[in-house]
């Protein structure tokens, strides 16, 4: 529950007219809004939900926050901010306050989303724990994953993305969290930063409010690690396969869907069975072990939590259609992202086949990046290489000058599919991947209609 005091207070707003003086909850969606919530209209790019006010009031909404002029019925509770977004940001960071419980964050350029998933799997093997649901990591996706605490929860684990630099300083001022995780840092989002040096700024924004108390988990086989670790005010706690680590992997076995490994610290040693394969989801079980290492959790419940976690939906999710195995990882791509599935591909017996689109926000490195991918779709065992989108015409050129014979460009998901029917044999193995914007789930779909 949340009053009408303590909407004042958070955000310096102005109450203009009205007296309702609780609100059952917060929305910024006039489609789903609630008897008795308060509505924020936030302002975007293409739209303003300002317009909507009207309609979330006729839906039940008993107040709104507003920073136009505008007219509601006397009994509907208005107030006045500078910035609705921020206001948004205000109320969620004041609410977040009232829990005195471990708020950990995550932020990196892959391995956010796996990370947070098997955090939260262990981590719920001692409580409750708040997660990050599905794309909620942004500006308005964190404001409304805080907003749902309540004094249940033992844990929250938030995850953080960004398209800019100043961005994940603002959810980690909502959040605060007291273990801050950095995955990794890589080229994504090139596009809007520019540079691999304003990456590594954005990333390590998430460190910015920590204290001396405060704990940083990092990879320390990233190359910008020793950089993050100069930017860490408290405890850095080290995770990594290559290098010594604070926690690390070791004895390393790839087995089917899966991979075997043991991870070893000063306090113990545990095998864990995790079921994805490939080396970077091992980083990402190194990263939610630390946190939860950090946080006291019995290595018996990092093991049960690790082995027992569900990926969200389209991230390496394995499904079969008949008697052909597809990698679905369509839910979004970047260069690491994309070179590490294909390696993931590499270590399956019969013929690999992999269907890639293109990669967003790359900017200046985008022909490069993609050039790159198809040299090394060439240079690992695959048998097959299908593109799908204009930037992955570089993809296919690149494959095919060096060594791959099998490659076959696209025009659309469908094409892609006619495709891949043309050439699929029985247990043959397909990964498909590519940006979010290609919707390269549909290839996905219609392959599972083929069996």
């Amino acid at each position: 529950m949340i009053t009408l005091k303590d909407v004042l207070r958070a955000t310096g707003g102005i109450l203009k007219q009205g007296h309702t003086s609780r609100f059952s909850g917060v929305s910024t969606d006039s489609r789903n809004i609630r008897k008795g919530e308060l509505f924020i209209p936030i302002i975007g790019d293409r739209f303003d939900g300002h317009k909507f006010i009207a309609a979330a009031v006729k839906k039940g909404a008993s107040a709104s926050l507003t920073s136009r002029k505008i007219r509601l019925p006397v009994n509907i509770t208005l107030i006045s901010v500078k910035d609705t977004l921020k206001a948004f940001h205000q109320i969620a960071r004041s609410y977040k306050e009232r829990f005195k419980i471990p708020f950990i964050g995550i932020t990196g350029s892959s391995g956010k989303t796996t990370t947070k998933d098997m955090l939260a799997s262990i981590l719920s093997m001692s409580g409750k724990t708040l997660k990050t649901e599905e794309n909620y990591n942004n500006e308005i996706g964190v404001p409304k994953t805080l907003l749902t605490l309540n004094n249940t929860y033992k844990y929250a684990v938030i995850e953080m993305a960004m398209q800019g630099i100043g961005e994940i300083e603002e959810l980690a001022w909502m959040a605060r969290p007291g273990i801050a995780v950095i995955t990794n840092v890589g080229s994504a989002h090139m596009e809007q930063l520019k540079s691999a040096g304003n990456i590594l700024k954005a990333k390590s924004e998430i460190l910015i409010f920590q204290k001396k108390k405060d704990i940083a988990i990092l990879p320390v086989d990233d190359k910008y690690f020793n950089y993050l670790k100069k930017k860490a005010k408290g405890k850095v706690i080290s995770f990594g396969i290559d290098s010594p680590a604070d926690v690390k992997a070791k004895a390393i076995r790839f087995q089917g869907d899966g991979s075997s490994f043991i991870i070893e610290t000063k306090a113990f040693s545990v095998r864990v069975d995790i079921p994805l394969p490939g080396k970077h989801n091992i980083y990402d079980a190194l990263a939610a072990a630390a946190s939860a290492y950090a946080l006291g959790i019995a290595p018996s419940k990092i093991k049960k939590g690790l082995e027992r976690f569900k990926l969200s939906s389209k991230r390496l999710n394995i499904v079969y259609s008949g008697n052909i195995r597809i990698i679905d990882d369509t839910y979004n791509a970047n260069p690491d992202s994309m070179a590490a599935s294909l390696n993931i591909l590499e270590n399956y017996q019969g013929r690999r086949i992999a269907v890639l689109g293109d990669m967003f926000e790359l900017g200046s490195i985008a022909k490069k990046s993609h050039e790159n991918i198809g040299k090394l779709a060439a240079n690992l065992n695959i048998e097959a290489l299908i593109t799908v989108g204009k930037l992955s015409e570089y993809t296919a050129k690149s494959a095919a000058s060096n060594g791959l014979r099998n490659v076959h460009v696209a025009g659309s998901n469908k094409m892609a599919v006619n495709i891949i029917k043309s050439i699929l044999k029985p247990n043959d193995t397909i990964l498909i991947k590519g940006s979010r914007g290609m919707r390269m789930e549909e290839i996905v779909e219609r392959l599972k209609k083929h069996a």
